[in-house]
């Protein structure tokens, strides 16, 4: 809250004008000084003297704060070389401000920004070399009505006076960064409350297809030797994202789950993680990096958070729907808890420390994306469990929070033709691109550079002329590649959504033979085998001169010996970019830029992170670091200390 000083002095010169009042004659020239605002407050104190600081307005300015043991006595310019009459009024007045207000939160000079934003970053550096807190002198002007808190109050209306129950840490939505938030928040020995209104754990994380981009690990060295790859580096997949998501991402936020992977992925490889060997590049990335669990699915990473959540105090409760978010109207404006339904009626819940929301995006809910992005009506199906509604984005929205980028929705390119579903046969076109899986369309035609982003092939696909599309491969991507095991495409054989035949020519036959959405296809056998033929050759040479593909010579394999595999491919609405707003610390800004105190949110509920295109296999770090963040800085206050500075 915002305050300001009352002088003492005030109240003594006050009684020494009554005690005066008998013999000295009135005046009409008496008059009380200004003693600016007068709510009160405590000032730490400071080693009183002068300092001289060095600053940049428009050019460099040096400026002379004189401090006393709890006040600004003065400010004065020593030298400056900012233009004349632009900067003259800042030079003149902002000086003056601060002392008389005894504040640095006073309005800047219109039209001089810079050189008034350069005296009053004096002044806060000269506190701090004091030895004072800066924030005590962050007083607003409250004389004009123009001050911060002047604003409407985002708060709840009525809090309760009453809790049900009361935690330090209280973490809502129980998937990758959920799980992740409530097992740090717990081993830093906060209570802490974990809530899911599914009557399981995992939510979207369980049907994840179990690929986790890491730029190192403690089992990468061998790897890399192993299989014949060039190491990676984190600056280039910090680079790759952010070029993926057209530079609109937020490069801190992009740098936490990059530098956090690691250490997250070699947590889960201690507690029991299983991967296969292998290292793939799949599209977008330009680097050996993406992992895939040994099953091909999240719920391999989900079911080792449970391992390990369940060794700590948490609580766990399912089948619990927050309904509300409780803030303070008054004071700090403070999110002090939760409302909930559960099978036991409604429960009030109290957060001591902060409030987590890791509740997911919106891709399940068709009126909540297509609000956002109009063509995406019901007639899309989603690779998003039933529980994907963003109502996390909305309760939060109704106590202050600001959302960034909710029109930017991916679509899955690779999904299920029939229904939508991303299940772990739907992964092996995603992980192929280096390995030499080609993409062809329903005549047998290359539609796309495999390499491509995630948006790339989706709009590729749609683009191309006919339903669906297929992914092609051959014996010896299955048996050197290491991303597909033999029971995965066993299953997929057996259920029909991987075709096999010993020729190209039976392959095709094979396709044609299928329905899809109770439609067929005519694919040309003899398309289909030039088609191979033709991406063999750019293989031996290195070069892919029809879409500009990258191929790795002796990492990426030809399709010449049999047998031969397709999976038949769709576009499915998949991830959500979009969602609330968040500093490097997780903490959720209100829709003035503000943070929200004891608000955080991790995972697919923030925005920000990706920019327009989430790069596949960068989900679950993202996930699994900011929900570990949200923890560390909820109970904390700190920063984790990969977070690079």
């Amino acid at each position: 809250m915002k305050k300001s000083f009352k002088l003492v002095s005030l109240i003594l010169a006050m009684c020494m004008l009554f005690s005066l009042a008998a013999c000295t004659p009135k005046t009409d020239d008496t008059e009380t000084p200004s003693q600016g605002n007068e709510q009160e407050v405590n000032v730490t104190p400071m080693k009183a003297g002068e300092y001289i600081i060095d600053v940049t307005g428009m050019k460099p300015m040096q400026v002379k704060v004189i401090l006393g043991e709890k006040s600004i006595d003065g400010v004065e310019i020593v030298s400056h070389e900012e233009t004349p009459g632009v900067s003259d009024a800042a030079i003149k007045d902002i000086p003056i401000k601060i002392v008389e207000e005894q504040s640095i939160g006073i309005d800047i000079i219109s039209g001089a920004t810079l050189t008034s934003n350069a005296i009053i970053s004096a002044v806060k550096s000269a506190i701090e070399q004091a030895g004072g807190i800066v924030s005590e002198f962050d007083i607003a002007d409250i004389s004009d009505g123009k001050a911060e808190n002047s604003r409407p109050s985002m708060g709840t209306k009525e809090i309760p006076e009453e809790w049900d129950m009361t935690y330090d840490v209280v973490v809502v939505g129980g998937g990758f960064a959920g799980l992740s938030a409530a097992y740090q928040a717990s081993t830093l020995g906060a209570s802490t409350l974990l809530i899911d209104k599914m009557p399981v754990l995992g939510g979207n994380s369980q049907i994840n297809g179990g690929v986790w981009a890491s730029y190192t690990s403690k089992i990468a060295d061998d790897l890399y030797v192993k299989l014949g790859l060039t190491p990676d580096t984190a600056e280039k997949h910090i680079e790759d994202t952010i070029k993926g998501g057209d530079y609109m991402g937020d490069v801190k936020l992009v740098k936490n789950f990059v530098y956090g992977s690691p250490i997250m992925l070699d947590l889960m490889l201690d507690n029991g993680l299983q991967v296969r060997e292998s290292i793939t590049r799949p599209g977008g990335h330009y680097g050996y990096r993406t992992y895939t669990t040994i099953n091909g699915i999240g719920a391999d990473i989900v079911n080792v958070q449970k391992k390990m959540l369940e060794q700590t105090s948490a609580t766990i409760m399912l089948n619990s729907k927050m309904t509300q978010i409780y803030r303070e109207s008054t004071g700090e404006q403070r999110v002090v808890g939760i409302k909930i339904e559960t099978q036991d009626g409604i429960k009030n819940v109290k957060a001591e420390k902060g409030v987590i929301l890791t509740t997911g995006g919106f891709a399940g809910n068709v009126e909540m994306r297509s609000k956002h992005v109009p063509a995406l009506t019901s007639d899309i199906p989603t690779t998003n469990h039933v529980g994907a509604t963003g109502e996390g984005i909305i309760m939060a929205q109704e106590v202050g929070a600001n959302t960034t980028q909710m029109s930017y929705i991916q679509l899955y390119p690779f999904a299920n033709p029939n229904n939508g579903v991303l299940d772990s046969y739907a992964v092996i076109p995603f992980s192929g691109p280096s390995a030499g899986i080609v993409y062809v369309d329903q005549y047998g035609n290359r539609y796309v550079n495999e390499g491509e982003r995630r948006d790339v092939c989706s709009r590729a696909a749609q683009n191309s002329g006919g339903f669906p599309t297929f992914s092609i491969f051959g014996q010896e991507i299955v048996e050197k590649a290491g991303f597909i095991s033999a029971e995965q495409l066993e299953n997929g054989i057996f259920e029909n959504r991987i075709f096999k035949a010993d020729t190209l020519e039976e392959l095709a036959d094979i396709i044609n033979s299928n329905k899809y959405k109770d439609g067929t296809i005519s694919m040309n056998r003899e398309t289909l085998k030039s088609t191979i033929e033709t991406h063999n050759g750019y293989v031996d040479a290195g070069k892919d001169p029809d879409f500009g593909k990258v191929i790795d010579k002796g990492v990426m394999l030809k399709i010449e010996k049999g047998p031969y595999y397709a999976i038949p491919q769709w576009p499915s609405v998949h991830h959500t970019m979009g969602g609330l707003t968040i500093t490097e610390k997780t903490e959720v800004q209100d829709i003035w830029g503000n943070v929200i105190p004891g608000l955080y949110a991790a995972g697919e509920i923030t925005g920000g992170v990706h920019g327009t295109n989430r790069l596949g296999s960068n989900a679950i770090p993202d996930a699994l670091v900011h929900g570990y963040i949200a923890a560390e800085v909820s109970v904390t206050g700190n920063l984790p200390e990969f977070v690079q500075k």
